[in-house]
């Protein structure tokens, strides 16, 4: 069924995936520099791609996936049993990217230090993954507990 809170929160997931392309991650300032990093990529302060620094984890197009697979997972409502698994599986890519993200965060700050010291703040992409999983997770006992309504009422018959 569609209109369980289980949709609902597959679906705020997906939304949380799609607005990491619109904040940073982290922006860094060295001295009178500015550099943004964001899921697209890692930026001057003036919106120039910096060759040197290149992501190696293609953030976007994972995020954009994961979030793409949020939304299929809505239709297998059918299936709960598999909704459930491959939502677990999704929960475990999201924990890994945003560990990759942290990695990726730290690389590139330790890139920055180099030139001089380095001041950064934290961006809304950084924890929006974070907030991804919080939603899967609360779908998942969405649908436990439908799994655990059905298995009653077929007791009773």
């Amino acid at each position: 069924m569609l209109q369980r809170k289980q949709t609902l929160f597959l679906l705020l997931a997906a939304v949380c995936g799609g607005l990491t392309f619109l904040f940073p991650v982290d922006t860094f300032i060295r001295g009178d520099q500015s550099f943004v990093f964001r899921t697209t990529g890692f930026f001057t302060g003036d919106g120039a791609n910096v060759v040197d620094a290149a992501l190696k984890v293609p953030f976007a197009a994972v995020l954009g996936l994961l979030s793409a697979l949020l939304i299929g997972l809505v239709f297998l409502y059918r299936n709960r049993p598999r909704q459930m698994r491959l939502a677990r599986m999704l929960n475990l890519l999201l924990i890994a990217v945003q560990v990759f993200l942290f990695i990726t965060d730290n690389s590139i700050r330790a890139y920055l230090e180099q030139g001089g010291k380095v001041e950064n703040t934290y961006g809304l992409a950084a924890i929006l993954p974070l907030v991804m999983v919080v939603f899967v997770v609360l779908s998942i006992r969405g649908i436990r507990k439908d799994e655990e309504l059905v298995k009653s009422v077929d007791r009773l018959r």
